[in-house]
């Protein structure tokens, strides 16, 4: 399986320190993962003001850059098209449409790329690819990691919408109530995305 990366995700996993564990949340051993990410990633490793303040959390985004590839443009050009058109995001563009050319996931952080991606697409076309987004990768981490880690990423990035909500009580956040606001937002998403949100074993 191939996975489509949008720069929203990457750089809030970094942030958090989360973002070594992509391969483990995915469910995808770390040598057989194929991941593939938008150019503008890049650009972010040198810019001050979007890169990680953590050193080691910069190493990480550096890493990860390294490791997977860029994705160029789409090879269904006519799909990419008429999602530019629809006013999808041009670097959203290329990922839903390569993904749905190759039955990709597509792995994002953008709740209104989900949802316009849910509006401009058919079922025959949601049907080719699953998404894989934000919420569900902070479940993932709980889930595997436990809440000590949660709590301790997402107090690493509280200017973030979710997380500031989710942990708006800092380190002495309640499990319960950081649990709660995530499935919330996750819910929220499952209206217009249920068809095509990848659906993880509760188990592994």
């Amino acid at each position: 399986m191939i996975y489509f990366s949008d720069v929203d995700v990457v750089l809030k996993l970094a942030r958090c320190g989360f973002l070594p564990h992509l391969p483990e949340l995915l469910g995808v051993p770390e040598d057989e993962i194929s991941m593939q990410y938008l150019a503008s990633l890049k650009a972010r490793l040198t810019r001050p003001n979007k890169k990680p303040t953590n050193a080691a959390y910069q190493r990480h985004l550096a890493e990860f850059c390294t490791v997977h590839r860029i994705i160029g443009a789409a090879a269904d050009i006519t799909r990419q098209e008429e999602l530019l058109q629809s006013g999808m995001d041009p670097g959203e563009a290329i990922l839903f449409a390569e993904a749905e050319a190759t039955g990709g996931i597509v792995v994002t952080g953008d709740k209104r790329a989900i949802t316009h991606y849910a509006m401009h697409s058919k079922p025959a076309q949601r049907a080719k690819l699953k998404v894989v987004c934000w919420e569900q990768l902070l479940l993932r981490v709980h889930q595997l990691k436990g809440y000590d880690e949660l709590i301790r990423g997402g107090c690493e990035h509280l200017d973030e919408g979710l997380l500031s909500l989710a942990f708006s009580s800092g380190q002495a956040t309640q499990e319960e109530h950081a649990l709660a606001a995530i499935h919330s937002y996750l819910n929220h998403l499952k209206k217009s995305a249920a068809d095509f949100l990848f659906t993880f074993d509760p188990d592994l």
